[in-house]
């Protein structure tokens, strides 16, 4: 039985802690964060009762094997170091860090102790998702010749006014790092290797902490496909996450009008006509309040497996650093 400890009381508490609940081998001895009615009543509903407000403690207290991470760039590198120096294996947010040095430093010495990663790239392990790949892969409506990404919602911060980190790019924040840290990873993942890319960012007076809401991308791949991508996170009218891939016979679209990772819908289209092409999902792993906490699963169930098994899974260290590249890519990229 593997011993977990979640860190953080956001979606640490209502994303990750269900999440490594529903896996057979996995047992949640505690958690941290901030001692919130909010927190007690949840963890009171789930009978877990090891809460701690001081992460530290809490892994000196209790005999973990894993720790699942849902907190700050600058403080995740700060409890993963401390982690990896115990033996304690890792689930972490993205990015990795709140910059290069960290993440590579974070990816090092995970490598040097033998230390099981993971890092919460979800859109991959979405059914839609995965039927898009398969059918790219595939090229069953011929090889792929553009891709185009479109990302547009009204983010939390901004809309309530907070001066977060997460509108802080020093602290790992803003539209790129915080969120298209995501897309950078799905592209790859979907695409292949990023090498060449030019960016112009989009700046708002509504970022109290001044990090870009959008970013507008030129992007080529390693196969020589090239495309487009663009992200804005203070778009108070337009809630879209909308993928396209121009194939030599057909278009296949992704795109998802409403939640996070919920409901996405596939359809191509010919020229002629569109279909609409139906993925079944699983959607009975959990009842939760927050749909992600489903899809996270996937990724938790394999980084449970990997620390039973001492066996490395992915996304791990390695793409999470990987992404960290692009990030600083994407910024030295940009066209003033």
């Amino acid at each position: 039985m593997i011993r977990v400890g979640i860190i953080g009381s956001g979606f640490g508490l209502y994303g990750l802690l269900p999440a490594f609940r529903s896996i057979q081998g996995c047992e949640v001895v505690a958690i941290s964060g901030k001692k919130t009615d909010r927190l007690f009543a949840y963890c009171n509903e789930l009978n877990l009762t090891n809460i701690f407000e001081d992460w530290k403690k809490m892994i000196d207290t209790e005999k973990l094997d894993a720790i699942a991470i849902a907190m700050p760039p600058r403080i995740q590198h700060e409890i993963g170091m401390v982690a990896i120096e115990k033996n304690i294996h890792i689930f972490a947010e993205k990015p990795l860090a709140a910059n290069v040095q960290q993440a590579q430093e974070l990816y090092e010495q995970a490598e040097k102790h033998n230390i099981i990663t993971a890092v919460d790239f979800i859109f991959p392990e979405i059914e839609e998702w995965q039927a898009v790949k398969r059918m790219i892969d595939d090229e069953k409506y011929g090889t792929l010749q553009y891709i185009s990404v479109d990302w547009d919602f009204f983010s939390y911060d901004i809309k309530n006014e907070i001066a977060s980190w997460k509108t802080d790019v020093s602290e790992g924040g803003g539209a790129l790092s915080f969120y298209f840290s995501h897309a950078l990873y799905y592209l790859e993942y979907l695409v292949g290797n990023i090498v060449e890319v030019e960016s112009k960012f989009v700046y708002s007076d509504n970022s109290l902490n001044g990090g870009e809401v959008g970013v507008d991308m030129v992007l080529t791949f390693d196969k020589g496909i090239v495309g487009d991508a663009h992200i804005h996170i203070d778009n108070n009218v337009t809630k879209r996450h909308r993928l396209q891939f121009v194939c030599k016979d057909a278009t296949i679209t992704l795109q998802n009008e409403h939640d996070v990772t919920d409901n996405f819908c596939i359809t191509v289209d010919n020229g002629t006509d569109t279909k609409v092409v139906s993925v079944k999902s699983d959607v009975s792993l959990l009842y939760n309040e927050d749909e992600r906490a489903r899809i996270v699963q996937k990724i938790a169930s394999r980084f449970i497996q990997g620390c039973e098994n001492k066996k490395p899974i992915i996304p791990s260290f390695t793409n999470g650093l990987r992404v960290q590249y692009l990030i600083d890519k994407v910024r030295k990229s940009q066209i003033i």
